[in-house]
């Protein structure tokens, strides 16, 4: 077998894969009416799948975690209004988890409107927010309220 059609290892293969840069600046975060502090926030830009991603985690007493997943492509335009109702089959993507001992979901973001304001690329800087977010139901037949609002530098 040639060098060229040698298969890589794991190692080498997670080493290629993008990598997640841990994020500072503001990420406010109201779901249900009430504010969440996200604790951990990471950007990532998916050259290979042309995407941007921002993650935020934060954890309730060592027990419960809360996620947010937001992706939008790297052809997005700034000042662009994004209907999350549109967007099932896109590469814009908006999702909420939480695992806890008794429950553990993750859900879409199915309504309401997720602005870009800015988005550069080399050291990843994405501001933006979204307004009268709704996800589609969970496990209990609850639908969630989310409103952002962000401005992360890697």
């Amino acid at each position: 077998m040639t060098g060229q059609a040698q298969q890589l290892t794991l190692a080498q293969l997670k080493k290629l894969r993008p990598k997640r840069l841990k994020a500072t600046g503001e990420f406010e975060a109201v779901i249900d009416s009430l504010p969440v502090a996200f604790q951990t926030i990471t950007l990532k830009h998916d050259a290979e799948r042309k995407v941007y991603s921002i993650d935020a985690r934060h954890a309730d007493n060592s027990v419960t975690i809360k996620e947010i997943h937001i992706q939008v492509p790297d052809n997005v335009r700034q000042g662009q209004i994004l209907d999350l109702a549109l967007q099932e089959f896109t590469d814009v993507e908006v999702w909420y988890s939480v695992k806890s001992p008794t429950a553990h979901y993750a859900v879409s973001g199915i309504g309401g409107q997720l602005i870009i304001l800015t988005l550069s690329a080399g050291i990843i800087k994405i501001s933006g927010e979204i307004v009268n977010g709704v996800t589609e139901s969970d496990p209990h037949g609850n639908q969630h309220r989310i409103k952002l609002n962000f401005d992360l530098t890697s």
